[in-house]
């Protein structure tokens, strides 16, 4: 690999690192929404989670590891 294109492929393993902490916070703020029945926030932090996790699937493909959302749900 070429200089810029190692640094693109670190930024990339880098940015799937930073999505997975994404979502495991968000999936820690939704249990705790949902443990106080406070439905507009698991409303909310549901829909955070699904935009990090599309996120992440589209970086996953650009390595060749394409998942489907229905599958990862």
């Amino acid at each position: 690999m070429t200089n810029a294109s190692d640094n693109k492929h670190k930024a990339k393993v880098n940015a799937i690192a930073r999505l997975l902490e994404l979502i495991e916070g968000v999936n820690q703020d939704l249990e705790s929404s949902r443990s106080i029945d406070n439905t507009l926030l698991v409303k909310q932090y549901a829909h955070l989670k699904k935009d990090y996790t599309k996120q992440l699937l589209e970086l996953l493909e650009e390595f060749n590891l394409p998942i489907h959302l229905d599958e990862a749900a």
